[in-house]
């Protein structure tokens, strides 16, 4: 087994760090150390790898787009997003989008290469930490569900779409409905979910899985 990995993170130092970290394991060979995503594509082109170590925190880097593109012009290619957050929407975002792990930055040796080798043979891998964390966070989703004001059908429609940033008039054309119908859907939405703005709703449509 050969495992060829490349990394891509902003931080010259973090990368240098996990090359010197797998050198010993003879099994596992990095053959490029990128800083800036936007070479990723040439460089895999030139230089094919079996798995790439992401940071998802990279300056103008859009994650979910990102995954997707990889996934789509480098099939072969399995992508393990690295991050220093545990936050559940950027896990599940990441993830939907075609990532095959998630490791916190913090991760030590041992779970490296637990996870490099997991990927390689086709599973996925979630740090042990992460994994608790969207343990607890569905169990609070579950919560959620169970409450009196849930949202209805329509709601539920409205609020994905939203999070997909349609307008107003572009959900009401849609839904072919009138402008004043969605906006109070919206306020209802608001008003269940007690959050407080746009964004509020779109944090909330990825907790529940709605994008």
């Amino acid at each position: 087994m050969k495992i060829r990995l490349g990394i891509a993170d902003a931080h010259p130092v973090i990368g240098k760090g996990i090359a010197a970290m797998l050198a010993p394991h003879p099994h596992i060979e990095t053959v490029f150390s990128l800083t800036d995503w936007r070479d990723l594509g040439a460089e895999l082109s030139r230089v094919p790898v079996d798995i790439l170590l992401l940071d998802l925190h990279m300056p103008e880097q859009n994650v979910a787009g990102l995954c997707k593109m990889l996934r789509r012009d480098f099939p072969e290619c399995r992508i393990v997003g690295m991050s220093a957050s545990q936050e559940a929407v950027e896990v599940k975002q990441v993830m939907r989008a075609g990532a095959a792990g998630y490791l916190l930055k913090s991760m030590d040796e041992e779970g490296l290469l637990a996870a490099l080798e997991a990927v390689f043979d086709g599973k996925q891998y979630i740090d042990a930490k992460v994994k608790a964390m969207l343990l607890e966070d569905l169990f609070q989703h579950k919560k959620r569900l169970r409450k009196k004001d849930v949202l209805t059908r329509r709601e539920t429609e409205i609020l994905e779409l939203i999070a997909r940033e349609f307008s107003s008039r572009e959900i009401a054309d849609k839904l072919f409905v009138s402008l004043r119908t969605v906006d109070t859907h919206r306020f209802n939405i608001i008003q269940k979910l007690q959050v407080k703005n746009a964004a509020g709703l779109i944090k909330e449509a990825y907790k529940r899985g709605l994008v």
